[in-house]
C-alpha cells in the first residue's frame, strides 16, 4: 500500500520561529513499525509541503490539541479521494469519539503493538473504529526511520529527537502524560539508544522524555554510556536533578548542553497547590548558577494564570529571571487541555470559555482565571515577555552566557522577541473573536459527520 504519514501544521506555525520548534518523533516511529512491503512517505507539515498526489491507500495523521482541526481538515480531504484515514496522537487519544467523526479508525495511546494490525485490517477492508494497547513493551521496538528536514544553509541546525523513557512520576493537574502512558516510567534499552545515535550520527540530540532523570539508576547508566560518543544533547528534567551533584556531573560529562526545567512558578503558594517539590528561591538560584558554571543553558518553563497567582506574578518572575540572568524561557499561559483533570475541574466550575481547540496552544487564555480577567492575564503576559526580551535585557544577560553558545543565546532570544510581536497581534484578533464573534478564528469551523454509535462509549471508558 501507499501510505502517507502527516504531522499537521499548527495554526500558530507562522508565529513560531523555526529556531523554537521542537522536533517530532511520532512519524519516524510509525514508519519503523510499518512492514517493509508498504511504501511510506512522511511529511512534517511545519517544515515540508504536502505531496502533490492525492492518491493514497492509507493516510495516518498524528495530532495534538492545537493542530487537531488541521488534522480533521486533512482527514476529510483525503477520505474524499478514497484513502482510509487513521487518526492518532494525544488529542485523538483523549477525545476518541470526536476524532472518530473524521477518520476510519482511531489509535488510542501508543502505536506499538497495534500499528501493524491497523495496516493489516486496512489492507483487507476490515478496519475497527478504535485500537488500543495500553502500556506496550517498548524495549524491542525498531529504531525510528528518520528524514532530516531540508533547511537553507543547514540553519537552524538539525536536532535529532530521541525518547529514552515514557511516562512521568508526577501527576500534575494540567498534564495528561500519566493518563496516556500510565504511572511510573518505561525505558528503552540503552544499547538501542546508542545504536540509534551511531546510525544517524547527529551533532545535536534532544531527549523528548518528560523527565530524563526521573529513574536515577537508569539515568546514570545512560549518561555514562553517552560519554564516549562525544555528542551534545539537551533534555527536560526537574530541579531535583540539577541539585543531585553526582547525577548532574555525569550528565555534563556525557555532553549535556542545555536543560529544559519545569520551573512552572516561583510563587510558594502556587507550588504547594501543584504538589511540586517544596523548593526555595535559594535552591532555584543555586540550580541556575550550577548550570551556568557547568556551561549548561538553563531554559525555564513557566506557567501564568494559576489560581494562586495574582497580577504580581509577572513582576516577581521577571525579577527572578533577571537576577539570575536566565538565558531563555518558555512562557506559557495555563491551558486546560482536554483529557486533563484541570479541564474537568474548570468545566465543572463553568470557567471554560470555549472549545475551539486551535486556541489551546499554551499561549492563549481559554478559561476564566481566578484572580484576573482574561484580558488582564493576556496583557500581563505580553508585557512580561516584552520586558524579558527587550534589547536591554538581552544585552544585560549576555555576558553570563559566553560559555553556553552565545550565538544560540542571541538567536533564541531574538526569535522569542519576534514571536512576541506576532503573539500580540494574534491576541487582538482572538479577543475580538471571543467577545463579538468578529475577526477570523484560527481555523474555519468544520462540518461534523454524525458520531459513530457503536464503540464510542467503550473507547472513552478505555482511557478514563
Amino acid at each position: 500500500m501507499r501510505i502517507l504519514l502527516i504531522c499537521p501544521r499548527s495554526p500558530i506555525s507562522e508565529a513560531t520561529s523555526r529556531w523554537l520548534r521542537i522536533p517530532q518523533l511520532s512519524l519516524p516511529i510509525l514508519a519503523a513499525l510499518t512492514p517493509s512491503e508498504h511504501d511510506v512517505t512522511m511529511v512534517e507539515e511545519e517544515f515540508d509541503p504536502l505531496p502533490d498526489s492525492e492518491r493514497w491507500d492509507v493516510v495516518g495523521l498524528t495530532a495534538m490539541t492545537a493542530n487537531v482541526r488541521r488534522a480533521y481538515q486533512l482527514a476529510l480531504r483525503f477520505r474524499r479521494h478514497g484513502a482510509r484515514v487513521i487518526l492518532g496522537g494525544i488529542h485523538p487519544s483523549v477525545m476518541p469519539a470526536e476524532a472518530a467523526q473524521y477518520a476510519d479508525a482511531v489509535v488510542i495511546g501508543e502505536a506499538e503493538g497495534v500499528w501493524g494490525r491497523v495496516l493489516h485490517d486496512a489492507q483487507h477492508g476490515r478496519l475497527e473504529r478504535f485500537y488500543h494497547n495500553p502500556q506496550p513493551d517498548i524495549s524491542a521496538s525498531p529504531l525510528p526511520l528518520r528524514n532530516r528536514p531540508r533547511r537553507l544553509l543547514g540553519l537552524p541546525p538539525y536536532v535529532m529527537p530521541i525518547m529514552a523513557t515514557r511516562g512521568c512520576p508526577y501527576d500534575c493537574e494540567f498534564c495528561c502524560v500519566r493518563r496516556l502512558y500510565g504511572p511510573g516510567q518505561r525505558h528503552v534499552p540503552i544499547e538501542r539508544i546508542l545504536a540509534d545515535i551511531v546510525r544517524n550520527d547527529p551533532k545535536l540530540i534532544m531527549f523528548l522524555d518528560d523527565n530524563i532523570a526521573a529513574t536515577r539508576p537508569y539515568a546514570m547508566q545512560l549518561f555514562r554510556a553517552l560519554r564516549p560518543l562525544r555528542k551534545r544533547w539537551c533534555g527536560q528534567a526537574s530541579l531535583r536533578f540539577i541539585l543531585d551533584e553526582e547525577l548532574f556531573r555525569a550528565a555534563v560529562r556525557s555532553g549535556l548542553g542545555a536543560l529544559f526545567v519545569g520551573v512552572e512558578t516561583i510563587e510558594p503558594d502556587a507550588r504547594r497547590a501543584m504538589r511540586k517539590s517544596p523548593a526555595t528561591i535559594q535552591q532555584y538560584d543555586q540550580a541556575v548558577e550550577r548550570c551556568r558554571a557547568a556551561g549548561v543553558a538553563f531554559h525555564a518553563s513557566l506557567i501564568f494564570g494559576l489560581d494562586e497567582q495574582t497580577p504580581r506574578v509577572f513582576e516577581h518572575t521577571l525579577e527572578f529571571l533577571l537576577r539570575n540572568s536566565v538565558p531563555s524561557i518558555s512562557p506559557n499561559i495555563l491551558t486546560p487541555y482536554p483529557g486533563t483533570r484541570l479541564f474537568d475541574r474548570l468545566q465543572r466550575e463553568g470557567r471554560i470559555l470555549h472549545t475551539n481547540w486551535a486556541y489551546y496552544d499554551h499561549t492563549t487564555v481559554c478559561y476564566q482565571p481566578k484572580n484576573m480577567s482574561p484580558e488582564e492575564l493576556a496583557e500581563g503576559y505580553i508585557d512580561f515577555r516584552r520586558k524579558f526580551l527587550s534589547a536591554a535585557s538581552i544585552a544585560k544577560r549576555l555576558p553570563a552566557h559566553w560559555r553556553t553558545m552565545p550565538l544560540l543565546y542571541l538567536a533564541v532570544n531574538v526569535a522569542l522577541r519576534r514571536a512576541t510581536n506576532r503573539q500580540e497581534r494574534r491576541f487582538r484578533d482572538y479577543f475580538a473573536w471571543l467577545r463579538h464573534g468578529r475577526g477570523t478564528p484560527a481555523v474555519e469551523e468544520l462540518p461534523a459527520r454524525p458520531a459513530p454509535k457503536p464503540g464510542v462509549r467503550d473507547a472513552v471508558a478505555i482511557i478514563s
